[in-house]
């Protein structure tokens, strides 16, 4: 007998424990919903299984140079041989990031040459008076993007021996040819002395820096730059002919993506550096 009530209190006590667990679902259990699509990614990152493609193109003897190939994503120093005196590279990142004056959601695409041997010229046959024709193409980011407006810039640099020579301070090594006319890389830098505002805007006697985006999201870089636009603001030989004046031992072209539900940045100019009101200096 005890063991027929024991039976019953066990069934009375542990039954509906028994049936709960036995449903297919709980009352309160989630319900599937419709699939939603997903949320674009928070970081704007390249997307590295897609290879830029750099070209470049310059004038020899009247007729058109042309030397490509691929580069990876890497380091900004060096590079691959391209042709002749010159390395190239691709990279993320920025003189605009390193300055500050970049887009707090942007990223920037770089394309850089580097002389291979600082004493010898970049290109020892370009024609006087033409064109250096760099362009970055297949390059993809992990969202929809669009190019941040006026943000392109060539960043040059120079030997601290040719410096030396001309009797210029090691602060002069660095030199800049921007998109906007009013770009100063927030207060960083100043129009004649070390940079030129809007020499990459189209104009006359000017350089072009042009970022697109294509429909199906690869974007393009095309840069043009004057070979004379390569002579150092305060170089004091004042012929621009190619051999005549020191030329910068690299330069990299640069612009900023952001994506495309992102605002254009109106960034408030910093201060110059070296400035003592300044906490970053």
């Amino acid at each position: 007998m005890h063991t027929h009530l024991l039976v019953w209190i066990l069934i009375v006590f542990l039954g509906p424990f028994v049936a709960s667990g036995a449903s297919a679902e709980p009352e309160n259990a989630l319900q599937p919903t419709a699939t939603e699509p997903d949320a674009p990614p928070r970081i704007l990152l390249a997307d590295t299984r897609a290879v830029p493609m750099v070209t470049l193109r310059w004038s020899a003897g009247g007729e058109e140079q042309r030397a490509s190939g691929p580069r990876p994503y890497g380091p900004p120093t060096g590079g691959e041989p391209i042709a002749q005196n010159l390395r190239c590279y691709a990279a993320l990142g920025g003189t605009r990031i390193e300055t500050g004056a970049g887009h707090p959601r942007g990223v920037l695409i770089r394309v850089g040459l580097t002389k291979i041997d600082n004493t010898k010229p970049l290109l020892d046959d370009i024609d006087p008076g033409s064109d250096l024709h760099l362009t970055v193409t297949g390059v993809r980011m992990n969202q929809p993007v669009k190019p941040h407006e006026n943000t392109g810039l060539v960043h040059l640099k120079y030997s601290l021996g040719d410096l030396e020579a001309c009797s210029l301070p090691g602060t002069a090594r660095n030199q800049f040819l921007m998109v906007d006319p009013e770009d100063t890389l927030g207060g960083r830098v100043t129009q004649g002395v070390n940079a030129t505002p809007g020499g990459l805007d189209g104009g006359e006697g000017h350089g072009e820096l042009e970022t697109t985006v294509q429909e199906d999201g690869l974007v393009t870089m095309r840069v043009r730059i004057p070979y004379a636009m390569l002579r150092h603001l305060q170089d004091p030989w004042q012929s621009d002919l190619p051999g005549t004046f020191f030329e910068p031992i690299h330069f990299h072209a640069e612009a900023e993506l952001i994506p495309v539900d992102a605002e254009q940045l109106d960034r408030e100019p910093m201060p110059p550096m070296n400035d003592p009101n300044d906490p970053r200096d």
